[in-house]
């Protein structure tokens, strides 16, 4: 397949929900091709994950990417040090997975690289299973619980946000995040009133 093809069959994998599966490439994600020139960059969106997945198709590879967000250049060097030296005792952890530093911001990047000629839908979803858990190990051996907690629920206000603008019903949406969160009604009745009372109150929804 040429990267076209591939970009598809990426697209294709990532939308397919098997609802009895407990793997991240069954759960329901949002993908789209994001950028075409040398390779092909594909964003992933999932509401379960604060953070988009990037899938980058360039030669016979691909890789896959995550952006948590952490800039260290402007760090003083003890912090640094501390930083580079816990990247490289996690990357220890992971066969395929590497954390590494990418732009003038020194920004740390997890990346997990793949060979197309052996490919395979199982093969992509271990990947994808195994990279998210990297992303985990990170927010766990830097201190930054947190911070993740907040991204997750900010993330969750957002989608509540886009519905109701959407138009989609109060209860539907309720709905939703049972189905999807696996919270119960009343926590989910309490999210949804509250954000969306904000956004009547700002005058978004009409």
């Amino acid at each position: 397949m040429d990267k076209e093809e591939w970009a598809n069959t990426f697209i294709k994998w990532l939308k397919e929900v098997k609802e009895d599966s407990k793997m991240p490439l069954d759960e329901e994600w949002d993908a789209e091709i994001i950028e075409r020139n040398e390779g092909i960059l594909i964003k992933a969106s999932n509401p379960k994950q604060p953070l988009d997945v990037y899938v980058g198709i360039a030669g016979n590879f691909a890789t896959l990417y995550i952006y948590p967000g952490i800039e260290t250049a402007t760090l003083d060097n003890p912090q640094r040090l501390k930083i580079y030296r816990d990247l490289l005792l996690l990357s220890d952890n992971w066969r395929m997975v590497k954390y590494v530093l990418a732009g003038d911001e020194d920004e740390i990047v997890i990346k997990t690289d793949l060979d197309l000629a052996t490919l395979g839908r199982e093969e992509f979803s271990d990947a994808l299973a195994v990279t998210l858990l990297a992303l985990n190990d990170l927010v766990e051996k830097l201190g930054l619980e947190d911070k993740y907690k907040e991204a997750q629920l900010l993330h969750v206000i957002e989608i509540i946000r886009r519905k109701g603008e959407e138009g989609v019903a109060k209860e539907d949406i309720v709905e939703y995040l049972i189905k999807t969160f696996g919270v119960g009604r009343d926590i989910a009745n309490e999210i949804v009133n509250n954000v969306l009372e904000e956004k009547e109150d700002l005058g978004y929804i009409r």
